[in-house]
């Protein structure tokens, strides 16, 4: 039963982003025609802060007058930051829980994939979703379990305000808490791509954005992430990208989630790394 019900996670989120499209928000309105003046502070994922971060500086050489303030912290700490009008906008790298949308608006600009990397140097090129989740669950705990080198897995996940962690463990674990033994937490997707990548034992995942030649990519059950397989569903760790605002929220926070939906805006983000919603 277990191998059927995560066989399925593709298929439920997908049917999940579809259904939810009527709950998200939708373009927000149109802005002036006035010069844009003032500044706007941002805080959350730390997946998306340097997607944001480049599009804030697109942004600005439309409107120099602006101001842009990226900060991170992880999804979490941009929901609360909105909600606590700290922020203008929130950014989140995961769905958002009912409890977390109320009284927020969600705009989703892109579509992430979480990547499985490991050392290049790992001779295993492809794993199903249940021995990935064996794998943080402490029950396959050696590479030669999995055709692999004779070395004691050291499996590397994100801190727990992370948007990418609490995605990883909704789609790969099921919510399940990863408990394996030589478990390694780190802050940053840069913080495992490092320790991934000097350390032939490492296994850990990171944003399609995040992926660098240093990473060799394993296929879940023969399929690699692509822009294709991510929008049509058949690598089955995906998620939102999305914005978000609140009634705290400065109306210049509306100028830039417009740039940022619009073909202009898109463009950027496919050109940063990521899937836009776009196409």
């Amino acid at each position: 039963m277990k191998k059927n019900s995560v066989a399925m996670i593709p298929l439920i989120l997908l049917g999940f982003l579809l259904s939810s499209c009527d709950a998200e928000a939708k373009i927000p309105p149109m802005p002036s025609e006035s010069p844009l003046i003032g500044r706007l502070t941002f805080s959350g994922s730390t997946t998306m802060q340097p997607l944001v971060a480049q599009l804030s500086e697109a942004f600005r050489q439309r409107h120099p007058q602006v101001e842009l303030d990226v900060a991170a912290g992880g999804s979490v700490v941009g929901i609360q930051s909105v909600h606590e009008g700290t922020a203008d906008i929130g950014m989140a790298s995961r769905a958002l829980t009912a409890e977390e949308s109320q009284g927020i608006k969600v705009y989703t600009v892109g579509l992430d994939a979480i990547v499985i990397v490991i050392h290049p140097d790992n001779p295993v090129e492809s794993i199903t979703l249940s021995q990935l989740q064996d794998i943080y669950l402490g029950k396959i705990v050696n590479w030669k379990e999995l055709g692999g080198n004779d070395l004691v897995i050291l499996p590397i996940q994100r801190e727990i305000s992370s948007g990418t962690r609490g995605a990883f463990d909704e789609l790969a674990l099921e919510k399940q808490e990863p408990a394996a033994p030589s478990l390694l937490t780190v802050i940053t997707a840069g913080d495992v791509a490092a320790n991934v990548s000097s350390q032939p034992a490492a296994i850990g995942y990171v944003g399609f954005g995040n992926i660098d030649s240093n990473l060799k990519i394993l296929a879940i059950v023969g399929t690699l992430p692509s822009p294709e397989s991510i929008r049509d569903g058949t690598y089955p760790l995906f998620r939102p990208l999305s914005l978000l605002t609140g009634p705290f929220s400065q109306p210049l926070a509306n100028d830039f989630i417009n740039f940022v939906l619009s073909p202009e805006g898109q463009a950027y983000v496919e050109e940063f790394g990521w899937i836009p919603v776009g196409k």
